[in-house]
């Protein structure tokens, strides 16, 4: 799930971006000619999907494993939706990077390709384990509920802050399923999520080197980036990851709602997961790259770093 770092799984860090006022937007043309030639430069290294469906054998999962622990089914299902709804994002991101040839590309033939089959992985292995589940509906209430937090204007202050952004997101994404991959009890669940967790890893350093892109124009300071990526980690709401659970609840137990303080009490049930297998600091030095703080400084605020969020996901 979201919500720090150790919530910010669903999806990332939250999908959905910060509220910007218009005059605080950063003017692209500014600085255009530099963008179009390091688009045109871009090395080409990132590659088609390197897995599909057919590489996941389904068919060898071990039900008994999981079937009944009702918070993998939510989890599960909540990642599915935020998953299978890349499309949405992926549009946003295009219109704000428009004139990025490469970028958009990259973000149109590669990333929304993954994520989407990301979702759709999940959404097979949820049916196949709860094949009662109406997936279908309960993502359509999830589109609905959740699609008015996803808007262009509501993107980052500059280019660069929002790839910056973007890392954290990233950073979210690639923790969440690293500690999915060790929390699974279930084999198959495992290999999904070594799976995507490589994809967004590799997500991170194609949106990683597209910040440092604009950063080479825009010259914003450690100090500004490093708020900005901290605001996205403490500002971003729960609304996917609410939104997502709620609707994957509701469905399967029609008659009942789900509330705010149910959402709190099913954090603190996993949070024995994040406890033993969240990658504390593996994302703690993610987030810090876009800083790009001097080797010695990094290697002294790590541990500090890392326990303090540890504290504030754990008490």
């Amino acid at each position: 799930m979201r919500h720090y770092l150790p919530w910010a799984g669903i999806g990332g860090i939250i999908r959905q971006p910060r509220a910007v006022p218009p005059d605080l937007r950063y003017s692209y043309r500014s600085y255009q000619p530099q963008i179009k030639e390091a688009a045109n430069t871009m090395p080409a290294d990132s590659v088609r999907p390197t897995w599909s469906l057919t590489d996941i054998p389904y068919a060898t999962v071990e039900k008994e494993k999981i079937i009944g622990n009702a918070d993998w089914f939510y989890l599960l299902a909540g990642a599915s939706f935020v998953e299978t709804l890349s499309d949405l994002y992926t549009r946003n991101l295009v219109e704000y990077y428009q004139e990025n040839v490469g970028a958009t590309i990259w973000l149109h033939q590669e990333w929304e390709m993954e994520e989407v089959q990301h979702g759709r992985a999940l959404r097979q292995y949820v049916l196949f384990v709860w094949p009662d589940f109406d997936w279908e509906r309960a993502y359509q209430g999830f589109v609905e509920a959740y699609a008015p937090y996803c808007r262009t204007e509501l993107l980052g202050p500059t280019h660069a802050l929002e790839m910056a952004s973007r890392c954290v997101v990233e950073t979210g994404t690639a923790s969440f399923y690293t500690m999915i991959q060790a929390a699974s009890p279930e084999p198959v669940l495992r290999q999904i999520a070594a799976h995507i967790r490589a994809d967004e890893v590799r997500h991170y350093k194609y949106f990683y080197r597209i910040f440092r892109q604009y950063q080479a124009a825009e010259k914003n300071s450690r100090w500004r980036i490093g708020r900005e990526l901290w605001k996205r980690v403490v500002e971003a709401d729960q609304e996917d990851s609410y939104l997502a659970i709620k609707n994957a609840f509701e469905v399967k137990n029609p008659g009942e709602k789900f509330f705010v303080e149910d959402f709190a009490a099913f954090r603190k049930r996993i949070g024995g997961w994040i406890d033993r297998y969240y990658p504390f600091d593996m994302a703690i030095k993610m987030l810090l790259k876009p800083v790009a703080l001097p080797p010695l400084l990094q290697r002294a605020a790590l541990p500090l770093l890392s326990h303090g969020a540890r504290r504030a996901i754990l008490g």
